[in-house]
């Protein structure tokens, strides 16, 4: 029974001694493993780290070179922050190779400012291949010790690994030959050995994971690569970008060649390789370079305040002799700090799209030309170009008879064109009248401003530049709507016109028949006879009565009433003329000064729309015509100011108000607060006196009411004309 004992103490203390040696052996292989996952695994996955550090490093110093870019090879600069801080890591993390660690980072940092040295050296031509030489021998050798000290730190890892789960194995079998009745023991043995087992699946797991995601890294990017020079090679649209320094980025599309037609583009001058075949003028590409400038490398923002300068369009004349209209779109591309790395330009040939647009706005053009003709009778249109082009060649004749300013010369051209725009715009023929204003502007100058050059040249243009937007009207109006011929050759539906020369002729017959049979019959036929080619009072007064509607419009006023008291008369054709163009530059006077605003009127009692009245009264053999509406009167006020401020009258003197009344004759005087095309040049009425001066007759204003505290005075027009103008109806 002792021996049973003894055996089965003995059994117990060996189990027991055993049992404690395999736990023992199980904790320190646990250790072991917790070790192997805290030292090798996170010393690997630095080494990886700094392998692909040093890549990195490799092609920004090769990339600056390539580009010539100082910036390029400073993006290598934070790459080495990190693997020099990752190689200080590594020392502590593993102590037993602290020595070989610490030549590894003094060799890391040895690489890093070769290459730097060799980089810069290069990009400032005072480097040479053989420095580049040794800079990539220095770095075979960093890479070789760096893969060496990876692999025997694996090696290590390894051979680790082995004797741990050797001992594991030793430990299981000892434990299995103890015995079956200690299963509690082999339990908590099995135990550790299955977490050591799991441990070491993990650490090797997670190293071949670490090594395709490498693998993965690479092929994503050589991917992309691949994938961006597909599309910039087969896009139809140029697309580059523009670096610090104003230079082109090596990778720009293949369409640029199409289109600039240079062999080789890549870091050349962006203003020297896109713009120096261009229509952009010195200064605008001087913009261009400066606002560039202060866009790459600068804050975002720097490119929203410097876009504007950056041109959205301009053309370039290729080899061939071609041109080309380019349209230009600039966009920013930022870094991780918001400031702007580059900027990308992507250019499109936009040539036949220009010509589409061109063809369709001459379409739209002409249309509306066509538009602006039919709304007119024939008769009127007719009278419009004969009249404006008698207005032009009088403008002709006294720019190429003067060599110099004069101001009378240039009063009168001022009036001519004045009238022609107030006629084109009766008719809301648009187009003359925007050229017809240009001109008026240049006139305009040289009456307001003394050091305005007279250029004949330049006047000589604009008015061709009149004269051939009457052209395109006649164009049109011949041409496309068949209306050939003047307007008195042609039957309308009042009835048929007879031309000139056919009435000479038949009141030059009918004078013959008279002195040869006098009698009351032949009396009445010479009489009906003189009358021909006469022009009512009522038809002058439509003609300028046809531009209230669309200036009422523009001046947002209804369109005024218009009456006509005992107008039974009519004038022969040159006072029929100068009359015409009179009512047009009065009625416009009252509805843009004399007539108020519908919201004034309603105040002041009278209905929003005005009234304009013209009354005839006989005087002898001639006839007066009165000329008034129910506005506000005229602003003797602003008058008496304007003649104070031009030297009419002397501070303190209180003019008679006739006298004040009498400057809105004056030229170059007007009681517009600012100038419009509607008035403001202060040229209308002196047209007025000037036309009717021309023909014998004469105008004049007549106040109505008082006028002794300067303000709007109620007041009429007067026309005087001659009996050798007029014949009763």
């Amino acid at each position: 029974m002792l021996k049973i004992i003894l055996i089965v103490g003995g059994a117990i203390v060996l189990f027991l001694a055993f049992s404690t040696y395999s736990v023992q052996k199980a904790v320190q292989s646990n250790s072991n493993l917790s070790d192997i996952r805290d030292l090798y695994f996170p010393v690997l996955e630095r080494a990886d780290r700094n392998i692909v550090r040093l890549d990195k490093m490799e092609e920004q110093f090769m990339q600056g070179v390539m580009m010539a870019d100082k910036d390029t090879v400073d993006k290598a600069q934070p790459f080495y922050m990190d693997g020099d801080k990752t190689f200080a890591e590594m020392a502590k993390l593993y102590p037993g190779r602290k020595t070989d660690i610490l030549k590894l980072r003094s060799d890391f940092k040895a690489y890093r400012d070769l290459a730097y040295q060799t980089s810069t050296g290069m990009i400032a031509h005072t480097g040479s291949f053989s420095d580049v030489a040794k800079m990539n021998k220095v770095l075979a050798t960093l890479k070789k010790n760096l893969l060496d000290f990876r692999s025997s730190s694996y090696d290590n890892f390894v051979h680790t690994l082995e004797q741990t789960q050797q001992a594991t194995k030793i430990n299981l079998y000892m434990g299995m030959a103890i015995g079956v009745m200690n299963l509690m023991f082999m339990g908590v043995l099995v135990f550790f050995i299955r977490n050591n087992l799991k441990m070491t699946e993990i650490i090797a797991e997670q190293n071949a994971n670490l090594e395709l995601k490498v693998i993965e890294r690479t092929a994503q990017l050589t991917q992309k690569t691949n994938d961006v020079n597909a599309m910039l090679d087969n896009m139809s649209l140029g697309v580059c970008t523009i670096i610090q320094g104003n230079r082109l980025h090596p990778e720009y599309s293949a369409y640029m060649h199409s289109i600039f037609g240079d062999a080789e583009l890549a870091g050349r001058d962006a203003l020297e390789a896109l713009f120096a075949s261009s229509n952009l003028g010195a200064d605008t590409r001087d913009q261009v370079k400066v606002a560039l400038e202060a866009i790459v490398g600068e804050d975002l923002m720097m490119f929203e305040f410097n876009s504007h300068l950056l041109v959205s369009e301009m053309q370039v004349r290729t080899e061939a002799g071609e041109n080309k209209i380019l349209q230009l779109h600039w966009s920013p591309i930022k870094n991780e700090d918001e400031a702007v790395d580059k900027v990308l330009l992507i250019v499109q040939d936009v040539t036949h799209l220009r010509a589409l647009e061109l063809e369709a706005a001459h379409q739209k053009a002409e249309l509306d030309i066509i538009s602006q003709i039919i709304k007119i009778s024939i008769g009127k249109f007719n009278e419009f170009i004969e009249s404006a082009q008698t207005y032009l060649a009088d403008n002709r004749k006294l720019i190429e008879e003067n060599t110099e300013r004069k101001s009378e010369v240039v009063a009168a051209l001022f009036r001519n064109m004045h009238t022609i725009k107030g006629n084109a715009r009766t008719y809301e023929f648009k187009a003359i009248t925007d050229v017809a204003h240009e001109a008026e502007q240049a006139y305009d100058r040289l009456r307001q401003d003394e050091q305005a050059v007279w250029d004949q040249a330049e006047l000589l243009k604009e008015l061709d530049a009149v004269a051939a937007g009457l052209a395109g009207y006649v164009v049109v109006n011949e041409d496309k709507l068949g209306r050939k011929g003047r307007a008195s050759d042609m039957l309308t539906t009042r009835g048929v016109f007879v031309s000139r020369e056919e009435i000479s002729a038949l009141q030059s017959l009918v004078d013959n028949l008279t002195s040869q049979a006098a009698n009351d019959a032949a009396s009445q036929l010479q009489q009906k006879v003189a009358q021909l080619g006469l022009v009512p009072l009522q038809r002058l007064v439509s003609g300028a009565v046809d531009s209230l509607s669309s200036l009422a419009k523009e001046l947002n006023k209804p369109t005024p009433e218009v009456q006509i008291v005992d107008g039974e008369v009519a004038f022969n054709n040159l006072v029929a003329q100068a009359l015409k163009s009179s009512f047009m530059h009065i009625v416009r006077n009252s509805l843009d000064h004399g007539i108020e605003s519908p919201a004034d009127r309603r105040k002041a009692g009278k209905s929003e729309a005005g009234h304009i009245r013209f009354v005839c009264q006989r005087q002898g053999q001639g006839v007066d015509l009165h000329i008034s509406d129910d506005g506000r009167g005229l602003a003797l006020h602003k008058l008496y100011e304007k003649g104070l401020a031009q030297g009419r009258f002397n501070a303190g003197e209180k003019p008679d108000p006739a006298a004040i009344a009498e400057l809105i004759f004056e030229s170059g005087l007007s009681t517009a607060e600012q100038v419009s095309q509607v008035s403001g040049r202060g040229v209308g009425m002196d047209a007025v006196r000037t036309f009717l001066k021309e023909q014998g007759g004469e105008i004049a204003i007549v106040l109505h009411g008082s006028a002794a505290e300067l303000g709007f005075c109620p007041f009429e027009f007067m026309i005087r004309l001659p009996s050798a103008a007029l014949v009763a109806i």
